[in-house]
């Protein structure tokens, strides 16, 4: 029986993270690339069945509730109670590695962050187990720090698939913001600390104190839009976007439903994803997708998206003054941004979801 054949008899499970609910209109990347790789596999005719901690009511989605907290406990629990259901099928787990010893010889590991393997994975009698999975990358940096952390892990089990992005979604469709001279810089994604929205902040008040007819939109919020806890310290994060928000310096739209999201982007002239880690930065390939440079952090999947001086301008993390450098130095351009423009169409097509 050849591989298709036995994955069009067995089906394939996806597994969810437990900390994610599924199913929300407003979503972030990591379930974007979930639903896409559900939807790719149902188009090879392939039967797949998605389980989740939590999920919206009408959810196409199998729950597996928690009744424990520790974390080594809910992961047997999870991870336990999803083999009991699938005990033969072909399993894609997303951040929960523990199943690539519990079920070796038919799971492959996604990551969408930086998640290590369990406690006990080169114990005896485990390590052989962990050694046989497999393990999926959206960039090569992951899979780096991946192999750097479990260095038993064979380098050839160990994959990259880079995130995709839909071209036919996200396109260029130049807008009433963009046609004029309004220079606006876009910003999406959550509210938290590792996004680096502390330090846009800071290079957006030497920006504008430069350039006071520029602006500033947020997109996104505070919490975590597909965790089922509760983001620590969320309303301390969100207070100075409110503050200036209340000083007319920024100007927040909010979290936005998918398909408001290439609007969004149409309507800046500038994206900029100041993340101080990222594993990958869909977020930027769809900005790119629609004809936007993209300033972001020189740091993990970015720098595998963004090219530098060609779709846009990678700039140190963690560095504000660097950040609003660049900032400044492309709203005061337009010739270097409309070159960037056309690069970054170019460039996020290497990443098609078509392709």
């Amino acid at each position: 029986m050849n591989t298709m054949t036995q994955l069009e008899s067995v089906g394939v499970a996806v597994l969810a993270p437990r900390i994610c609910s599924l199913g929300e209109e407003v979503c972030g990347g990591s379930e974007v690339v979930l639903w896409e790789d559900v939807s790719i596999l149902r188009a090879a005719g392939i039967p797949v069945r998605v389980y989740a901690r939590a999920a919206r009511e009408g959810a196409q989605v199998h729950l597996v509730p928690l009744r424990t907290s520790a974390p080594l406990i809910t992961s047997i629990e999870y991870c336990g109670q999803f083999l009991r259901r699938e005990p033969t099928a072909a399993v894609l787990a997303y951040n929960e590695p523990a199943l690539a010893g519990w079920a070796p010889g038919r799971t492959i590991a996604r990551f969408d962050w930086s998640t290590p393997l369990p406690r006990y994975w080169n114990w005896p009698g485990w390590l052989s187990r962990f050694q046989s999975a497999r393990y999926l990358f959206p960039s090569e940096s992951e899979r780096q720090l991946f192999l750097q952390q479990h260095r038993r892990i064979p380098d050839e089990n160990a994959s990259v698939l880079p995130n995709a992005v839909d071209l036919q979604l996200f396109q260029p469709r130049p807008t009433a913001a963009t046609s004029g001279t309004r220079l606006r810089v876009g910003f999406a994604g959550q509210w938290v600390p590792r996004k680096g929205i502390g330090e846009l902040l800071e290079a957006w008040r030497t920006v504008k104190s430069s350039m006071p007819a520029a602006e500033l939109h947020l997109a996104g919020g505070a919490g975590l839009w597909k965790n089922t806890q509760t983001t620590r310290n969320a309303e301390e994060t969100a207070s100075p976007v409110r503050q200036m928000e209340e000083q007319k310096l920024v100007h927040c739209v909010g979290a936005l439903p998918r398909s408001q999201m290439p609007a969004f982007w149409n309507s800046a002239s500038i994206a900029v994803v100041p993340s101080l880690y990222e594993p990958f930065g869909l977020v930027a390939l769809e900005a790119l997708a629609c004809g936007v440079p993209v300033v972001a952090s020189s740091v993990g999947g970015l720098r595998e998206i963004v090219v530098d001086d060609e779709s846009g301008i990678l700039v140190p993390a963690g560095d504000p003054a660097a950040l609003a450098q660049a900032l400044l130095a492309l709203l005061n351009d337009e010739p270097r941004r409309l070159r960037l423009a056309e690069g970054a169409r170019r460039r996020a097509e290497r990443f098609s979801l078509q392709r």
